[in-house]
């Protein structure tokens, strides 16, 4: 498996439970501060990686039963958790790697309502502390 088509099964586990069947789309974003080094007398400019970071987002479909989108974010709104996430519903390989981390819950619309229109829920939750690069 070289590239992916869409990521139509992509995995995110949150809190230890599965809501991928419930995503629409998922990033994870990671970058460093661009910190210059540049001195007097340098021809060009220099830099090295500042401090990280990193956010998780995602697109719900919002469900309201057990064990399902609502039921498990609503508590964690305010709290650090931890994520699992996939490219794909396989197992965890060198062409399937997972990304593990802790999500500050920063935010949630838990009721998005619009005539004719899909309830979905986006959030963009900061990662907090180191993320883990899984092959195996």
């Amino acid at each position: 498996m070289a590239e992916l088509i869409g990521g139509a099964t992509a995995t995110l586990t949150i809190g230890g439970v599965d809501l991928s069947d419930k995503m629409t789309s998922a990033s994870l974003d990671i970058s460093y501060d661009d910190v210059e080094t540049t001195a007097f007398g340098d021809a060009v400019r220099t830099r090295i990686a500042g401090l990280g970071t990193a956010t998780l987002n995602v697109t719900f479909n919002l469900d309201f039963a057990a064990s399902e989108v609502d039921a498990t974010l609503n508590g964690l709104v305010g709290t650090a958790t931890a994520f699992v996430f996939k490219p794909t519903s396989a197992s965890v390989s060198a062409t399937n790697p997972s990304y593990a981390g802790s999500a500050l819950v920063t935010s949630l619309t838990p009721i998005n309502a619009e005539i004719g229109a899909l309830s979905t829920a986006s959030v963009s939750w900061p990662v907090s502390g180191a993320i883990t690069r899984a092959t195996s």
